[in-house]
């Protein structure tokens, strides 16, 4: 097993190395001018000099700076030039990661005026943080035992009910899901307005005590988690009733049955166990997926996560902080493969990777 977990840290280098110099080259070789857009926004019409001076100031300072290798004309870049800019400026951006230096944004800031994309996530992590860590445990704590009773009563009204109700919430997209939420239960919509509809805390969260805190904290959640949620608990137990099924039929199902062993113990205590190696392999696995689906959450709630950070970012052409969510996201996945396979073969002593 160390051997195989060995193996498997030492291919996420060029994984990730392969998952970075794809989004950088996309977002470099975009047509457009990103530094130029911002210029003009944040200072209106300026004199062409000045403004190319000041354009090529913070395309040198940000890495942005294409150079002409053929010693031609300076003002002219052809195609090959600019893929051999691409991959200059990831190497680059590599050498200053490595250093600890991420870059800077060119729009965004912290609170304290901070413009580094580590600063920039590590503000907003909390929210995304707190959203999908809801999120897991409810699907987690709510789908295994609808999965089970699905299963335990096969055919019956129970399992038909919960399957008609599983497909119907699998069915619903995210976004159709959160607009209606907003519309119907949320302040300021034509329902309930029992929510709030945006961020995730009241008005002074630090002069809040605990107790304060945490309910408040539920209280703007509970619309964004309900959002994250459904899909994620109609899928695993789905999984787990189909799992759980399977084995309910296997040879030393009907050997425990034949024993005259209970009911109870032989699903609980036989089947069971079985039935969970892939919902937990799959539970790993749906903390990324969590966080892909928080982009949206964030965006129709209006919530300041990681989410919402990357998709501004991707939308202003953000280098800096695009390259460093891309790291993050593309870590995360790969870490959560690997916990997986290690979750795996603990909880199944058959399985083996050496």
């Amino acid at each position: 097993m160390r051997t195989y977990i060995l193996k498997r840290l030492l291919l996420m280098v060029p994984t990730l190395v392969g998952i970075t110099l794809l989004t950088y080259a996309i977002v470099r070789l975009a047509p457009g001018d990103p530094v130029g857009a911002m210029i003009r926004m944040q200072a209106g019409n300026v004199n062409p000099r000045v403004f190319e001076k000041e354009a090529d100031r913070i395309r040198e300072r940000l890495g942005l700076k294409d150079y002409n290798f053929w010693g031609e004309d300076p003002e002219r870049i052809d195609a090959v030039e600019k893929i051999l800019n691409a991959f200059y400026g990831y190497g680059r951006w590599v050498s200053h990661m490595a250093r600890g230096d991420f870059g800077e944004s060119m729009q965004k800031r912290t609170r304290e005026g901070s413009k580094d994309p580590f600063d920039l996530y590590l503000e907003r992590a909390n929210v995304s943080v707190i959203l999908n860590l809801i999120a897991e445990a409810l699907i987690f704590l709510i789908a295994i035992p609808v999965g089970l009773m699905g299963a335990r009563y096969h055919g019956r009204l129970f399992d038909r009910g919960s399957t008609v109700v599983l497909l119907g919430l699998w069915s619903v997209p995210q976004v159709l899901a959160g607009t209606l939420l907003l519309s119907l239960l949320a302040r300021g919509g034509i329902g309930l307005e029992w929510f709030p509809y945006a961020n995730l805390h009241g008005a002074d969260p630090d002069a809040m005590g605990w107790g304060t805190w945490f309910v408040d904290t539920l209280w703007h959640a509970t619309l964004p988690v309900a959002c994250l949620v459904y899909g994620g608990l109609a899928y695993l137990a789905k999984l787990g009733r189909a799992s759980l099924l399977e084995n309910l039929r296997a040879d030393y199902v009907r050997t425990a049955r034949s024993k005259g062993l209970p009911e109870s113990r032989v699903v609980y205590h036989h089947a069971l166990r079985n039935s969970l190696l892939p919902m937990i392999t799959t539970m790993v696995m749906m903390l990324p997926m969590l966080l892909g689906g928080s982009v949206v959450v964030e965006r129709i709630f209006s919530l300041p996560g990681m989410g919402d950070l990357i998709v501004g970012a991707a939308m202003q052409r953000d280098l800096a902080v695009i390259m460093f969510g891309t790291l993050v996201y593309g870590t995360l996945t790969l870490v959560s493969l690997l916990l997986a396979d290690i979750l795996y073969a603990w909880a199944d002593p058959r399985i083996r990777y050496d």
